[in-house]
Parts: structure tokens; sequence; C-alpha cells
């Protein structure tokens, strides 16, 4: 029996415990599943608008002297988040001097390549993989996910949802609540639109993604309920989470429609290919909820004072989840709980009307010494970021 499997018991039922006991080290307490990626084992746990804040998640907690290889395989992995995710996990890996490093595979959007490199870490005898599974539906990477689990490879999808079952396809699932992401925008921007409300639209990434259709039922739930508000994108439009991509299909929905009064975008950077659509256009800028970019950040004020009815909303790009895995595969390795939750319940990082919570105006989230593509929320530094986009 792999040793993933015969650890996951005991995992579980520690994790849980440890996750209960950190609560309210934070200020911002909201629900997520229990280690072992079981939905229903819900538990409050500490975390923030940018990401968990326990102490008790650091590495050195979960790292031993038992040698570890770590693979990453991103089904995309050719934009800025790609780029900072993959960063965020090798400064994570570097916490725990047993993690030999990561290696590192991109398919690119391409599903087969993203398949032959799961199998190709596990043939390589990595002990800990991480996969974002987002080459195409989440259902099709589970094959693969599955042999490699059943060789005795630590497997944790992050950040799309390849919808199996964890404990027997895969270790783990870590990534954020992604309906309730959904959900959180389109609260935003009912609010935004008032008892009028309006037309919105909703852009995604590649064709049939996992992540942006789970954020598309997300906001239609919350929608069925305000029949003011009007989605006139019954499916994700596809943009390859690309910004010249979004550009080129928001004009089109601009053509297309003559009025739209709000934008969801599930990735930041590439909404600032909304925001050139609708200048190109001579339309005035309506609200946009979307995942936090410091381009938008920096750019807001001075968009603001031109367009009256432009308002930002964002929530974490999340560029930190693969730490949470790389942590909880390092404790399978060793034999050890982790206490963090496999999902979790982010609300607004960044609001321009002061409206939420936790959240901060977009000028207090800008960070001038950044490039564009680097999102506020990440937990990499400023020099490294600035490191990263310059090489």
């Amino acid at each position: 029996m792999p040793t993933h499997r015969r650890f996951l018991a005991t995992a579980t039922a520690l994790g849980t415990a440890a996750v209960l006991a950190v609560t309210g080290c934070s200020t911002t307490n909201k629900t997520a599943s229990a280690p072992g990626g079981d939905p229903s084992a819900a538990a409050q746990v500490a975390v923030g608008n940018a990401g968990p804040l326990s102490a008790a998640a650091a590495m050195a907690s979960v790292c031993g002297d038992k040698p570890i290889k770590v693979g990453l395989v991103d089904g995309l992995g050719t934009n800025s988040w790609s780029k900072i995710v993959r960063a965020e996990i090798e400064d994570e890996a570097r916490k725990c001097p047993a993690v030999s490093g990561v290696e590192y595979v991109a398919g690119r959007g391409d599903l087969q390549s993203t398949l032959a490199g799961i199998t190709s870490m596990a043939s390589k005898g990595v002990n800990v993989l991480l996969v974002i599974p987002d080459a195409g539906p989440g259902p099709a990477h589970l094959s693969a996910l599955r042999a490699a689990a059943n060789a005795g490879v630590t497997v944790l999808p992050i950040a799309a949802d390849p919808q199996g079952k964890p404990g027997s396809d895969y270790f783990d699932y870590v990534d954020w609540d992604t309906p309730y992401l959904g959900e959180v925008w389109a609260k935003w921007m009912i609010d935004r639109l008032g008892p009028d409300g309006g037309n919105i639209v909703m852009l995604g990434g590649p064709a049939g993604n996992p992540v942006s259709q789970a954020h598309l039922s997300g906001i239609k739930k919350v929608l069925a309920g305000a029949p003011q508000v009007k989605l006139l994108t019954d499916e994700p439009v596809t943009t390859n989470w690309d910004p010249a991509m979004e550009q080129q299909a928001m004009s089109g929905l601009l053509a297309k429609y003559p009025k739209i009064d709000g934008v969801i975008s599930d990735y930041g950077a590439a909404a600032t290919g909304v925001l050139r659509a609708y200048q190109s256009a001579g339309r005035p800028l309506v609200p946009i909820a979307t995942t936090d970019d410091n381009e938008l950040s920096c750019g807001f004020t001075a968009l603001k004072a031109k367009n009256g009815g432009y308002e930002l909303a964002t929530v974490s790009s999340r560029t930190w989840i693969g730490r949470v895995a790389l942590r909880k595969g390092v404790a399978v390795v060793n034999g050890k709980a982790d206490a963090e939750p496999s999902r979790l319940q982010l609300d607004l990082f960044e609001d321009s009307t002061g409206g939420s919570g936790g959240a901060v105006t977009p000028d207090k989230a800008c960070k001038a010494d950044l490039p564009n593509d680097a999102p506020p929320s990440s937990q990499l530094d400023t020099a490294q970021l600035a490191t990263l986009f310059q090489g």
C-alpha cells in the first residue's frame, strides 16, 4: 500500500484537530475543508484575504531529514501567474533543506503534454508531485494523477479541480473555494449596479477549464436571486488568460452588446485587456471584478478620474497556494500532520469602494516599484518579484 495512502487517515485526524486549535489567529476566519480534501468536513480556520496566516503552517513544522524530490506540472505555464506560482513553490522548497529542488514541466495548454509531464515525473521517482490540471476539463487529468499516486507518489492537484476523490485518486486537492469566489464577485457586482441592475459578462481562461466553470457556477448561484442583473454570457468567454485575447474578446462583446454595465474576469493580468477594449471602443469604464494585478491597482486612480462609473474589486490571485500544497506533501513524506485546510474561502483583497471588511483600496495595494504583472498579494518579497520579472 503506497505511503501516502497509509498516512491519509492519520493526517486527516491530526490535521483537523490542529486546525481547530489555531482558529482565531487572524481577524478573518472563513470556512474551509479539513485536510484530506473532504468539503463536508468543515472547520473554522484562520485565513486572511491574501492567504493563510497561521504560524502553525510554517515549513519548519513539517520538514525532516528524509531526502525529498519535488515535481511541478503546470497545465498552462505560459503566463505571469504560472511564473509566480512556480517561484513561490521554489521559494518554499528552499525552506526545507531536505528538498533537493523542484523539477518543472509546462503543458502550455496542451492536455497530452500535461499528461505526459505527470507520467514523466512519476517515472523519475519524485516523492511529491504538484499538478495544476487546467490543460482541459478536470477529469481528463485523472487517469495520469491516479497512476502517479498508485506508483507511490504523493500527488496534490492545486489551483484547478480535477474532480476526483482525495485519498483515492490523489492525496489531496488544495485550492481556494472556487465557486465561493464566483459568489464573492457576483455579490459585489450586484451591490455596484444597485436596484436597477444591468448587464454583465464573464471572461475566463482556456475553453472548458474547470477553474472558470466553477467560478461561473458561483456567479450564477448568486444571480439566481438577483433578476435585475442579467448575465449576457452563458459560458465563460474563452481568453486563455491572455491580455491580448481578452482585449479581443471584450471588443467583440462590446460590438455585440450596446449595454454592458459590469465585467467579471477571473484573471487580473488578463483583465487589463478589458480596460483597453473599453478605451478603444470609446466607452466609459464600468465596475470590474477580478483577481489582483499591480497594473490594475496602480492605474486605478488615474482611470477613475476619467471614468466616474469605474470601480475595482479583486481577490488574491493565490499564487501562494502551491506553498500550502508543498507543505502538505512534505508532511506526508515525513509522517507528520499539516494543520492547514485544503480549501480556503477568500473574501475581497481589494475594493475601490472601501465597502468590504478587510479589503484595501487600490492605492494601498499598488506596489509602484514592481512590474505590472506582479500580484500585490504574492508572498514573494519585493526583491524576489523584481528579480523574477527581470529574468
